[in-house]
């Protein structure tokens, strides 16, 4: 549940706020009509992200061409198409023109800031869809503890993105110019960035662009401190909520009557209780981003590597070592100096054992740790149904050679040292 938490909040709560923002500019601009062709862009994003989602996540040759490398492509494309767009919002958003050209402007700005929204959307939306293509169904139904666990964290991740980027409409919409300006043009400037950086590691990757010092610690940058960024994103957000709540306390304006006023306070009141909304939102976001990431990522316990019997050409391990219904590990050191690890653990309700290596063809020697008695991967996270474990697919153990016999588990070294390459 945290771990698609923090991925939602990771993933949406930057782009939220710029789309809320850029709502607002383009509202406070272009009044009902911009709004309306907005949300009709924003719509169609949407859309077009749902479907490229649903043609990535299913076997067909649209997708196998896509996951070789055209969407690296497709990519670049965006990242390019933001970095102009937000050039030419700055142009003419920001920069004094002539009432001549005026017109141009206006509509040059309207588009810039739509083709951003597409950006953001297409760019961020299909990982979002695609999160429970990849939920564990271990138990073969969408009612296990684990699919609801993953898809509540989904679901609060998503809603606190989008109450942040309601709230972040709210408060763009009645700062004053040109602080409303101010914020759009940083936050954007700190994802811009942030895209130019992932655009780089894209063109190094397709060879499109020669490697330089510059270009390599660029990549680093932004590959290292991402979270940081996202962050920087949410705070300048906070600033943004702490400052129209303050600005917001006393009535400044003229007023001719007592109605009037009546009505300026009532407006106030509205727009502090948005500022504090955004306000709780991008600390719950920097929460989820530092305390609640950094918890979740905690290095779980691991359970040590016994000693079993050592005879001759094998390792025994007796039942008696075993029976507890845990998760026990066990070793080999190779003439190497590799030292080969398995598990053993007793299926539930059964007198039978789950034998394999610690290590699996997806996530290599990652290895597997106990949670709440069940056997969870320690990169992917997860859960080993405990009566698969001995059985080939998936994230289950390595398959190895082992035999039964008077009670005991007799596994091979010869058979440990043909996988010793897993634990290099």
């Amino acid at each position: 549940m945290l771990k698609y938490l923090v991925l939602l909040t990771s993933d949406l709560m930057s782009a939220g706020i710029i789309i809320g923002m850029l709502f607002a500019y383009i509202k406070y601009n272009f009044k009902e009509i911009g709004r309306k062709i907005l949300i009709g862009a924003f719509g169609f994003s949407v859309v077009a992200s749902a479907v490229m989602t649903a043609l990535l996540n299913t076997r067909n040759a649209f997708s196998q061409k896509m996951n070789i490398g055209y969407l690296a492509y497709i990519n670049i494309t965006l990242f390019a198409i933001f970095l102009l767009a937000y050039l030419l919002l700055i142009v003419f958003g920001i920069t004094p023109v002539r009432k001549k050209t005026k017109a141009v402007g206006e509509m040059i700005t309207f588009v810039a800031a739509s083709l951003m929204i597409f950006v953001l959307c297409f760019y961020k939306l299909p990982t979002v869809f695609a999160y429970p293509f990849h939920f564990d169904l271990s138990d073969n139904t969408v009612l296990s503890t684990d699919f609801i666990y993953r898809f509540l964290g989904c679901t609060f991740g998503f809603l606190l993105s989008l109450i942040s980027a309601v709230a972040a409409y709210k408060a763009e919409k009645v700062l004053k110019q040109p602080l409303n300006k101010v914020f759009l043009f940083v936050i954007m400037f700190i994802q811009a960035f942030c895209f130019v950086g992932t655009g780089v590691q894209l063109l190094r990757q397709r060879r499109l662009i020669p490697q330089s010092t510059l270009a390599f610690k660029l990549i680093m940058l932004v590959n290292n401190y991402y979270e940081y960024f996202i962050i920087a994103i949410v705070v300048v957000a906070l600033m943004a909520a702490v400052y129209l709540y303050f600005d917001n306390r006393k009535v400044k304006e003229e007023y001719a009557n007592s109605a009037q006023l009546r009505k300026i306070k009532a407006r106030m009141r509205r727009q502090r209780r948005w500022s504090v909304v955004l306000l709780v939102c991008t600390v719950l976001a920097v929460v989820n981003l530092t305390a609640i990431d950094a918890y979740n990522n905690k290095e779980p316990d691991e359970a040590p590597v016994e000693e079993c019997i050592d005879e001759g050409d094998n390792l025994i391990v007796p039942y008696s070592m075993v029976e507890d219904g845990h998760l026990h590990r066990f070793g080999y050191t190779t003439e190497d100096g590799i030292q080969v690890k398995f598990i053993v653990v007793q299926k539930p309700g059964s007198a039978t054992y789950g034998v394999g290596l610690d290590a699996c063809d997806i996530c290599g020697d990652a290895g597997y740790y106990e949670r709440d008695d069940q056997i969870v991967c320690r990169r992917c996270d997860v859960v080993m149904n405990k009566n698969t474990i001995g059985f080939k697919g998936g994230c289950n153990p390595i398959v190895i050679e082992y035999s039964v016999e008077d009670g005991q588990i007799i596994v091979p070294k010869s058979t440990l040292v043909e996988h010793q390459d897993e634990f290099k």
